[in-house]
């Protein structure tokens, strides 16, 4: 750095001048100033990582690795103040009021417009970030949602988080997902939920996601019963693939070579939606107290083989490609959902309810009743057979195996 200093000052002195050496004195100090500044390592520029689409194979071989539970030691569910908040950082206080401004769809949405039915649009922030909005007074899906990701969290399932705000937005739509007409028509405050993505979604196909009839190539089998146990015990019928995700928390997105990978891919039910219900003519209700009450967890307990209406939407059906009956659980399974379940005392649970605002859902029941619904969910798990289950009760299987679907006997067969 001396040198060049010199050199520079030479340079810029007239050809014919004397230079006068005695002013191109440069002290001590400025000497070890500049060398420190040549030893200032240049901190490269941050880069996110994407995965970006994959082929099937390499969807297909992450899905096989792929867990669906935190492991137990990671969770602090019995320090969670559900008052506040399930997350370690809450980007938005519960009914926090909001104000962001207008995203457009076609600069918001490939191909101009959301997928699904449910409202929504996206909305941007005084510093210029983008989150997507859930809305709708009467819509059921906020609650939902809300209450799912929130237990999700406390028990280390894998999910999406959930903000149930307030929205001030000066330039929306009055309804943005039906019509962008009335720009500024927006009521301001009304409630809503912003979602904020897990991570990538590990996909071959733009929203491809991926149906329980796939979850067939995971090798965690315990696992793979016990998420699939978990939405059929809330009432989960709209469950078509792009409804769940292979996902990667970003800071498991890593390099390897020039492609970005992930080193740790889970599994985990994106959209709960319509849950918390029970049977109707196309899905199952959304945060309805009695029909919910009403939905039995088994069909048959004997047999360990758990109930779920299943609609046009569903991938859970009757078997997977392996022949296992997909709605019967295994004895670990089982044990690892009561386990999980069993850590949300009713207190946090009064709390997920009142936060998910599930007593303002006609027909209006107390937060505390939804505590206690589910708990008593929670308690057919660990006694199928209600009272007279014995205390050595098992289900039929450790872990189910293939071809263990038994056909429903023909009703007509007495017939034949």
């Amino acid at each position: 750095m001396l040198k060049i200093i010199v050199s520079l000052t030479l340079l810029a002195a007239p050809a014919a001048a004397q230079t006068d050496f005695g002013a191109l004195a440069i002290s001590l100090d400025e000497i070890k100033a500049a060398a420190a500044a040549d030893a200032t390592p240049i901190k490269p520029e941050k880069v996110k990582l994407k995965l970006g689409l994959v082929s099937k194979g390499e969807r297909d071989n992450y899905v096989a690795q792929s867990s669906m539970f935190r492991p137990v030691g990671e969770l602090r569910t019995a320090a969670i103040d559900y008052k506040v908040g399930p997350y370690g950082k809450m980007k938005y206080a519960v009914e926090e009021l909001v104000t962001c401004n207008y995203v457009p769809m076609k600069e918001a949405y490939e191909g101009g417009k959301p997928n699904g039915m449910t409202r929504k649009f996206k909305c941007r922030d005084a510093k210029g970030k983008e989150f997507k909005v859930k809305y709708g007074e009467s819509n059921g899906e906020l609650m939902t949602e809300t209450a799912a990701s929130w237990i999700f969290t406390g028990i280390g399932v894998y999910a999406d988080r959930m903000y149930p705000v307030r929205v001030n937005c000066p330039d929306c739509p009055s309804d943005p997902f039906k019509s962008e007409r009335d720009r500024g028509s927006w009521k301001q405050g009304q409630i809503a939920v912003i979602e904020d993505k897990l991570g990538d979604r590990i996909e071959y196909a733009a929203n491809s996601g991926i149906g329980f009839d796939e979850l067939h190539l995971a090798q965690n089998r315990v696992e793979a019963e016990a998420i699939a146990g978990l939405a059929m015990l809330l009432g989960n019928t709209d469950n078509k693939a792009e409804n769940q995700a292979v996902g990667c928390e970003k800071d498991d997105i890593v390099l390897a070579g020039d492609k970005a990978v992930c080193r740790k891919p889970v599994v985990y039910l994106q959209d709960m939606g319509v849950s918390f219900g029970g049977s109707s003519i196309y899905h199952n209700r959304r945060m309805h107290f009695r029909k919910w009450k009403n939905e039995d967890v088994w069909d048959n307990p004997e047999a360990c083989i758990m109930r779920l209406n299943v609609v046009r939407t569903s991938s859970l059906r009757a078997k997977d490609a392996a022949g296992r009956d997909m709605h019967q659980i295994g004895e670990q399974a089982r044990q690892l959902l009561i386990s999980r379940l069993s850590l949300l005392s009713r207190q946090q649970l009064i709390d997920i309810f009142n936060a998910a605002r599930a007593p303002k859902r006609a027909p209006e029941h107390s937060a505390e009743e939804w505590a206690d619904l589910f708990l008593a969910k929670v308690d057919k798990l660990r006694r199928p057979l209600g009272r007279k289950t014995p205390a050595d009760f098992k289900c039929q299987f450790d872990v189910v195996p293939p071809n263990s679907y038994v056909p429903p006997p023909d009703p007509m067969s007495q017939y034949n």
